[in-house]
């Protein structure tokens, strides 16, 4: 974790466990979907010396449904890199941001070339509780976006980690 607390310390500090909702709006401002969540965002250093983070989101639904999102990165240069199977992106503070406060996220999907998704994170100054706006791309068309209020429940996230934290899972019944 010193590389990346080193170059991009507001990305390191999101090390840990967060929980919050989720509110998803169609382009007219109408809820679509609403949903709590568990995110848990590990920083490590490898032994090959290269920075890492990789996160899981947990989604559960007022049904009782649930669902597992998993993605990884690396650091590299200014920024995380993330690339896998699914998407194409990149996680980095907002250096312009004279508060060292802001995060921005932006990604594709690797099957879908006309799809885009940027994310800004703003982090309260104690550094307990986020708030993010998503907005989703289609043809260079808004079509969505997301809010999201988390507060940190904790840093030890080796404490709530999970060896089916690692991997997929869709929407299904818990």
């Amino acid at each position: 974790m010193q590389i990346i607390t080193e170059k991009q310390p507001i990305v390191a500090d999101q090390a840990g466990v967060w929980e919050g909702e989720y509110v998803h709006l169609d382009a007219d401002h109408n809820i679509i979907d609403r949903h709590k969540s568990r995110l848990v965002c590990r920083l490590t250093d490898g032994p090959d010396g290269v920075a890492k983070l990789s996160q899981t989101n947990i989604y559960t639904w007022a049904d009782g449904t649930q669902e597992i999102r998993y993605f990884d990165g690396i650091f590299q240069g200014d920024r995380v890199w993330i690339r896998n199977e699914l998407i194409d992106g990149f996680v980095g503070a907002l250096n312009y941001d004279e508060t060292n406060r802001t995060i921005m996220v932006g990604w594709t999907r690797t099957h879908e070339p006309d799809f885009r998704y940027y994310e800004m994170i703003t982090v309260t100054e104690d550094g307990e509780a986020k708030n993010r706006t998503w907005h989703w791309y289609r043809k260079g068309r808004l079509f969505q976006r997301t809010v999201i209020n988390e507060n940190r429940i904790s840093r030890d996230w080796q404490a709530y980690d999970d060896p089916s934290y690692y991997s997929y899972r869709p929407r299904a019944a818990l």
